[in-house]
């Protein structure tokens, strides 16, 4: 297997924690480059700034961007990886972490920078892409196990991103918060592969009978998220009716075994005073649980 060290770039621009941001991006553009580690006053190394920090930066302090410091817009922990190391490990690291960059440090000196470029080319020469094996390690990371749905954490990265995106252009979103009534009982009476047959089955509707551009997720146990841009409560509840309604009419077998399932939604809509997903999560959340006080098997919007 190829060793990371044989494919590293050794020339790699640094930079102090104090250097401001300024003398950063000055680097990068003289240099054409589009990262520079930074290390602190004994040459450690103890973070990275790459382009994306440079528009996160811009984003988060606008236009005072150029008076903050390194340490203010590098990307820290330092996700980093050894010499000796094989390419296929780098890739990883860099599908899970969703970076494109890695630094190349021992024993805490820096030795060299690998990119998704250098990791393509050379996988490319062996007859097999980067992009095939990102798919799949992405999809391990990103995906539920059991129903093949997105899983809790990058759902609500999703959620965090279109929170922003939503805010930014003045469009609306909602959220769906959907739970399975009485799915304790499905597997007290029937047995846990039962009950993991329903949330397949489930899961599989959901996603064949959903916008392309909702995103849907296992929040948890028997609980699912749906992001819908472009939605407001209205539209979002009559989805959501939509869904309530099929499930309820569908006779779901299991080993000779006939049952009905029902579930319960909490819709919430951003508005300009929430910020973060926790906040949209927790209105859902108190929609839902007033619909299954009010007797289950219904939608139910916060207000």
């Amino acid at each position: 297997m190829i060793k990371v060290e044989e494919i590293m770039s050794k020339n790699v621009a640094t930079a102090r924690l104090d250097d401001s941001t300024d003398k950063i991006i000055n680097i990068l553009h003289n240099n054409s480059i589009g990262a520079i580690a930074i290390v602190d006053k004994k040459n450690i190394p103890v973070g990275i700034i790459t382009e994306r920090d440079i528009v996160a930066g811009l984003y988060k302090y606008r236009d005072n961007i150029l008076n903050k410091l390194a340490k203010d817009i590098m990307s820290s922990p330092l996700v980093y990886i050894q010499p000796e190391s094989d390419i296929e490990e780098a890739a990883m690291l860099m599908a899970l972490n969703r970076i494109r960059r890695l630094p190349v440090i021992k024993e805490n000196k820096l030795l060299g920078i690998v990119t998704y470029r250098d990791l393509t080319n050379i996988l490319r020469k062996s007859y097999y892409s980067l992009e095939e094996k990102t798919e799949i390690l992405e999809d391990k990371a990103n995906k539920d196990s059991l129903t093949g749905l997105y899983n809790k954490g990058y759902i609500m990265e999703q959620l965090k991103y279109h929170i922003n995106l939503s805010l930014s252009i003045k469009k609306p979103l909602s959220i769906i918060l959907v739970d399975i009534d009485h799915f304790k009982k499905v597997n007290d009476i029937y047995g846990h592969l039962c009950g993991d047959y329903v949330l397949k089955k489930i899961s599989s509707i959901f996603q064949e009978h959903t916008r392309s551009f909702n995103i849907i997720g296992r929040y948890g146990g028997e609980e699912f998220l749906i992001i819908a841009p472009g939605s407001n409560a209205k539209s979002a509840f009559d989805f959501a009716e939509r869904l309530r309604t099929m499930i309820e009419n569908i006779q779901f077998s299991y080993e000779s075994k006939n049952f009905k399932i029902t579930i319960s939604a909490g819709i919430a809509e951003l508005n300009p005073k929430i910020k973060k997903p926790d906040t949209l999560i927790a209105n859902a959340d108190k929609a839902l649980y007033q619909a299954k006080n009010s007797g289950r098997n219904r939608t139910m919007i916060f207000s």
